[in-house]
């Protein structure tokens, strides 16, 4: 038996392991001695190996059956040898500890079993459990390890069934919900709380080890670089694509401004030209610009044709949506990025291999001719930007700060836009009306020029549409925003709850996207016919 065994004084912290584990493997497990050989091969290939690259302290039973003497062995055997260390209860025999463990703590008199166990275990590794690095691995099991089973769950450590182990583990694994995704009225209580509130991974005896190895690993290995890492690209790859979408917008909106314009003033100089001004610098300047204002006007339209800033400005705006999307996905690890679909492949992997599906559609496009300008760095980036996102903080960054910082906002200006773009097409009608009936008819085209860029304007930027979608996203937001309100705390932290939060904003707000793309090019499509149209008829005239 071990050198020492460790009374455990509930007046005193634990002493220390040096040094500090970074993460925390707990073992549990029954089983029948005739699984010892499987059983032994995913502690030796797979449990021990991650303990030692994780920097993890591995806790059990002591036990002289089941994993606590394999996982004791396997341990000794390594190089680096991982601290292995036994939690007994208070009347265990000492002829019923296994003497290969490291350490050996026995719990006081009294002690509830499975709840001092598992505060033991945090204490040994507190820095570890606060910071979610924790597995639990379990094998088979009977009543004792449902009790610990239960005690993961309310602590939201995760727990990778090993089926195939019988016991718990495979009741675990067998156990399937209605087609309503509800359990039997008839299901252990007990078992049917681990179902629904555990955080599950489930495996067998027959998983390749490299399937094992990558779920512990992804458990109990600190991944707040690699997340913060991937996380900064992301981000840098949305702020070029969005800066330069921005670029191409106030370029299109300044060649719609002056071709829109230049059409109002050659209308006006042609009509100008059409009184008998006196010959003289008045006449002459006159004479030059009715020849020049076509000119000028062909050279916009037909740059404006040949490089479609405005195709470039829409196609960039979805891309920097759509990465958009994806980042928040991600940062909130909800979705395709939550632990639970993260077993094969890591978050990290699916969020790159997404950006480089969003980015290749764009260098097909029309974008490839054009380059990504550099956004100016932000001194005042926030470091928020780098770590995990808790469902009350996406909510405020996703949805509050999308309603009262920029919808609400937007559809206040685009309804004052609309009305006054409105009010000066009737305006301008009526003025044509009223010179016609002065007999002014000279000056109607003007009038009608001026209609007629106006409604160009209204039409090119989809004003009227847009704050349809605008209003109706809004809606959709704020009811998810009253929707995650009336949760109870309990019910906000379920996993199922947070990845609908996360799904429905997501969709929502890509709808909205996808209509705006949809609507914008058809829009610019009817525009570059109608531009080529005035083109080639001011080239004629």
């Amino acid at each position: 038996m071990p050198q020492k065994i460790e009374d455990i004084d509930p007046a005193k912290p634990i002493d220390p392991i040096a040094p500090a584990p970074r993460s925390l493997i707990v073992i549990v497990g029954a089983y029948d001695a005739g699984l010892n050989d499987p059983v032994r091969s995913i502690l030796n290939r797979v449990v021990v190996p991650v303990a030692v690259d994780s920097g993890a302290l591995i806790v059990d039973d002591a036990g002289v059956s089941g994993c606590a003497p394999l996982i004791a062995i396997a341990a000794a055997e390594q190089d680096a040898v991982p601290p292995v260390i036994g939690i007994i209860p208070n009347e265990r025999d000492p002829n019923a500890i296994d003497r290969n463990h490291s350490r050996v703590l026995r719990l006081p008199a009294g002690a509830v079993l499975a709840k001092h166990w598992f505060k033991a275990a945090s204490d040994l590794a507190p820095e570890a459990a606060d910071a979610g690095r924790v597995a639990v691995v379990l094998f088979g099991g009977g009543a004792a390890e449902k009790q610990s089973v239960l005690w993961c769950a309310r602590r939201g450590w995760p727990v990778l069934v090993i089926g195939q182990t019988k016991g718990l583990a495979d009741d675990i694994l067998s156990a399937a919900p209605g087609p309503d995704g509800t359990y039997a009225a008839s299901i252990d209580p007990e078992l049917r709380e681990i179902l629904e509130t555990a955080d599950l991974f489930p495996s067998s005896l027959n998983a390749t080890m490299d399937d094992l190895r990558r779920i512990l690993t992804g458990r109990v290995e600190s991944s707040e670089k690699t997340f913060a890492e991937t996380l900064q690209e992301a981000w840098l790859r949305y702020d070029a694509i969005d800066h330069t979408a921005r670029l191409e917008q106030t370029r299109f909106r300044g060649i719609q401004i002056a071709l829109i314009w230049l059409a109002v003033l050659a209308a006006f100089f042609g009509i100008l030209g059409s009184f008998p001004f006196p010959a003289g610098p008045f006449a002459s300047g006159l004479q030059i610009l009715i020849i020049v204002t076509p000119i000028v006007l062909s050279i916009v339209a037909a740059y404006n044709n040949h490089f479609r800033d405005g195709d470039k400005w829409v196609l960039l705006r979805g891309a920097a949506e759509a990465i958009k999307r994806e980042i928040f996905r991600f940062w909130a690890q909800s979705g395709i990025y939550s632990d639970a679909q993260c077993t094969q492949t890591s978050r990290e992997s699916k969020l790159v291999a997404k950006l480089g599906d969003i980015t290749s559609a764009l260098e097909q496009s029309g974008v490839n001719k054009t380059s990504l300008a550099d956004k100016p760095a932000r001194p005042d980036a926030p470091p928020r930007r780098l770590t995990p996102l808790a469902p009350e903080e996406y909510v405020a960054a996703r949805i509050r700060e999308q309603v009262n910082d920029y919808f609400k906002g937007k559809i206040r200006w685009l309804s004052k836009r609309l009305i006054g773009m409105q009010l000066a097409i009737l305006v301008a009608g009526g003025a044509g009306t009223f010179l016609a009936a002065m007999k002014l008819n000279v000056w109607v085209a003007l009038a009608t020029a001026v209609v007629t860029a106006l409604t160009t304007r209204l039409q090119s930027d989809q004003t009227e549409m847009t704050l349809v979608h605008y209003n109706q996203t809004l809606a959709t937001l704020q009811n998810i925003d009253a929707w995650w309100k009336a949760l109870s705390s309990w019910e906000k932290t379920r996993p199922r709850n947070i990845d609908l939060l996360v799904d429905q904003t997501e969709k929502a707000l890509e709808a909205e996207t996808a209509g705006w793309v949809q609507q914008m090019q058809s829009a610019l499509d009817k525009l570059t016919e109608k531009e080529s149209g005035q083109t080639g008829a001011s080239g004629t005239s």
